[in-house]
């Protein structure tokens, strides 16, 4: 009989670590992340989050450590070439150009994705994008001028537009009413089915009713991962972050 082939994870990370001088940020961590899952990653500020992401999205280098995507090497790697592979980080804050309108933010994040397009082709994607998230009203639009909840959609809409395989939220629902978190939330749900995302957020009931499965860090490492109701029930993860 032949053996059976594992399964490749979409990321891996293996024994990443990351100092800063003397202090070290993350410490060999070791994450791995399935395609098609929503993956929550939580815990205290300063716990490694963002540098951890960070590494993963190529904006930092680890100290040590490997990131495979795909069964793929990519450890040192450009972030503008882990943005061709299928890796897009949309930043905690917005990162739109507020002077442009919001068909061409799209347009430029479409126009990195594929280089120089025929004018209709261009527009008929920007629209896709600008529909999908609820903004096709508002294409014209400077983008400074709009709501804080649509310049989040449409950060969502310019990352969207980059085909991503693997989409990176770093707290995307920060600063958000209570109807535009739902929005959120339910555009994310939506994007889930064409890509797998990796979802830094502080807003429990979001992590809970969006996730498969959560990954907590505390002081650079991974204390505890499973479903949001082990994770809820584990009593480390309560003690550091969740509270009594």
């Amino acid at each position: 009989m032949g053996s059976v082939a594992a399964v490749t994870a979409l990321l891996e990370t293996r024994a990443l670590s990351k100092r800063f001088g003397g202090v070290e940020a993350v410490g060999s961590v070791d994450l791995r992340i399935e395609r098609g899952e929503i993956r929550a990653l939580i815990g205290p500020n300063g716990a490694g989050k963002t540098t951890l992401v960070s590494m993963i999205c190529g904006r930092i280098a680890p100290t040590s450590g490997r990131i495979l995507f795909k069964n793929r090497e990519i450890t040192r790697t450009k972030a503008y070439h882990r943005v061709a592979f299928g890796i897009v980080y949309t930043f905690q804050i917005s990162s739109i150009f507020k002077h442009l309108t919001a068909f061409e933010n799209v347009a430029l994040a479409v126009q990195r994705r594929v280089g120089g397009l025929d004018r209709d082709v261009l527009a008929r994607e920007v629209g896709e994008a600008l529909a999908h998230t609820g903004l096709a009203g508002a294409r014209d639009r400077p983008a400074g001028s709009l709501p804080h909840g649509h310049q989040k959609l449409l950060e969502l809409s310019m990352a969207m537009a980059l085909h991503p395989q693997l989409l990176v939220l770093d707290e995307p629902t920060q600063g958000l009413a209570r109807e535009e978190i739902g929005a959120v939330s339910r555009l994310i749900q939506s994007v889930a089915g064409a890509a797998t995302i990796l979802l830094i957020e502080h807003n429990m009931q979001v992590v809970l009713d969006l996730s498969r499965r959560i990954s907590v860090m505390d002081r650079g490492r991974i204390i505890a991962e499973g479903t949001p109701a082990e994770i809820e029930a584990n009593r480390e993860v309560q003690r550091v972050y969740l509270g009594p």
